[in-house]
Order: C-alpha cells, then sequence, then structure tokens
C-alpha cells in the first residue's frame, strides 16, 4: 500500500509539472499556425502557449520557442507538433542561446510594460565599477569598458559645476600617471573616433574626463579591438542562432550579447537593425530609445 501512495504521488508530481509547462513563441517564418481547444488559429510572435497547444507548421516554415523562461529551442521541419511532447526541452542548461537573453525576452515579451527594453543590464554579465575619487565628474559605470572596433560612439559624462570646458586624456597601460594624449571638449561627451588616430587596434588603454583645470583619477578601460578579434565575437555570436530565428530577432539577440560584451557602437547597429526591420514592435523600438538614452546618443 506504501509502494501504491509513492507511486501515486509521482504521477501525480509529474502531471503537475507537465501542466505547469508555459511555451512563448519567440520567432517564426513561413506559414505557422496554433491550435487551441480545437480552434486554429494564426501563430504571432510573444504568444504564451501551454502544454496542450498544438503547433502546425507548413513546408518552409520554422518556429523557436521559449519554455519556462529556462530554455529556447527550433522546431525546423514541416509537421503538427504537440508542445507536450517539448517539455523535456525545457530544462535549464539545454539551449545553446546564453542563459542571460533567453530569460530577458521571457521577461520583456510576457510582461507589458513602458520600460520595455530599459532594465537589459539587470540580465547582463555587467559589474560597476566603484568609484576612487569625489570631483565634478561622473562617468557612468556602464562605461568602466568600452570595446571599440570601429563604429560612431560617444564617451560621455556627467558634471555638477557650471564647467564649460572639459579635458579627456588617454593613458596607455603601462603608464596611468601620465596621459599620453589630451585634448579640450565643450560638450558632455566626446565621439571615439576622434581619438582612434591616437590608438593602435589591438591595444588597450584608459581614459577620463576633468573640468578643465582639475583633476579626475577615476579611469575606465577603452579597449580597441582589431577586426580579427571582433569577427571571432560575432563568429561566437552567430553560432548560438537558434534554426527557427527571423531576421529582426537575430539582430536584436546579436544587439542584446553585444553590449553585454561591451562592444556598445556595434550593439547600437543591431538595436537599429532590428527596430527597422520590425517597425511595429514596442519591444525592439523602446529598447532601441532606451540604448541611445543610457549612452547619451542624439
Amino acid at each position: 500500500m506504501k509502494k501504491l501512495s509513492i507511486l501515486f504521488f509521482l504521477v501525480m508530481f509529474s502531471s503537475l509539472s507537465y501542466a505547469q509547462s508555459q511555451f512563448m513563441l519567440y520567432s517564426m517564418k513561413g506559414n505557422v499556425s496554433v491550435v487551441e481547444n480545437n480552434v486554429t488559429s494564426k501563430a504571432k510572435v510573444g504568444k504564451m502557449l501551454d502544454s496542450k497547444a498544438i503547433l502546425k507548421i507548413a513546408n518552409g516554415g520554422s518556429v523557436t520557442l521559449v519554455c519556462n523562461e529556462a530554455a529556447m529551442f527550433s522546431i525546423v521541419k514541416a509537421g503538427n507538433y504537440p508542445l507536450s511532447k517539448f517539455n523535456d526541452s525545457c530544462q535549464a542548461g539545454r539551449s545553446s542561446v546564453s542563459a542571460n537573453y533567453v530569460k530577458y525576452v521571457w521577461a520583456q515579451m510576457t510582461k507589458a510594460s513602458v520600460d520595455a527594453g530599459s532594465n537589459r543590464k539587470a540580465y547582463m554579465n555587467t559589474v560597476g565599477a566603484v568609484t576612487r575619487n569625489v570631483n565634478n565628474i561622473w562617468i557612468d559605470s556602464k562605461l568602466d569598458t568600452v570595446n571599440y572596433a570601429g563604429g560612431d560612439f560617444p564617451l560621455s559624462w556627467k558634471c555638477y559645476s557650471e564647467a564649460k570646458e572639459f579635458e579627456v586624456q588617454l593613458y596607455t597601460q603601462d603608464n596611468i600617471a601620465t596621459p599620453f594624449f589630451s585634448t579640450y571638449v565643450t560638450k558632455l561627451k566626446i565621439n571615439i573616433p576622434d581619438l582612434v588616430a591616437k590608438m593602435k587596434p589591438g591595444n588597450s588603454y584608459f581614459w577620463n574626463a576633468a573640468v578643465k583645470g582639475e583633476m579626475n583619477d577615476d579611469l575606465k578601460v577603452l579597449n580597441y579591438v582589431s577586426k580579427e578579434k571582433f569577427d571571432e565575437v560575432i563568429n561566437i555570436i552567430n553560432n548560438q542562432k537558434p534554426g527557427g530565428e527571423a531576421p529582426a530577432e537575430e539582430a536584436y539577440r546579436t544587439a542584446f550579447m553585444l553590449e553585454d560584451a561591451h562592444y556598445l557602437a556595434d550593439a547600437l547597429k543591431y538595436y537599429s537593425k532590428a527596430a527597422q526591420l520590425e517597425p511595429n514592435s514596442i519591444l525592439y523600438r523602446s529598447t532601441l530609445m532606451s540604448f541611445k538614452k543610457d549612452y547619451e546618443i542624439k
């Protein structure tokens, strides 16, 4: 009798876990429909589905799903697929895509919010450094490390005085006591292309900004990445592409991963591309606006 009770408990626990599986349609290509309660409707990105739903994929179609905030997987062949057969795919660690990104898109696409895309850093492996001094200039920890491979992107700061002119300094890793280059600007930012003529690809530097005539020892890292190194990064990101990812979703995922890796100029390019490919997406449009606001981009 005791064995039967244990068996009954295990069956009930398994059934409960089964019933709790949730799927979100992340991306799709071609003709895809959903059958729920014997009613067939056109599949839509962002739609939530439970294990009782059936996906119908026509020839040439494919879908990518996120399951239980834990894993992302794709179905790339035509056919009818009861989602109950994919519970094993819902286990954390089964996805080739970054776990941070899987959690992020689940949170963004399942919760309607006017702040869509504004909390990206909560899902990234970025930790801000502690400011080492107190002065009239504050540089956001988002710029603690910037990997730059090309493109237009500003380094920005805040000023707590009425100063009208600022000094930007560059240091080598071997000598952080004396800058090897300095220039003066009247804005609270400087474009990285204005500095690259003084740098060599493949080298790492430090930079800071100070009110003219003042000192600031809060140094930030600026890595001038070679084309070969950047190509390696892009290849790693591309290798995480799920089988059923549409171009807009691919651009958005690439942007998120580039931002997480501190390639900010390139992240901007891909966030912009996602918003252009899917102009009706509130998430893509809001993320691009939030990104530009975070980094003082007009």
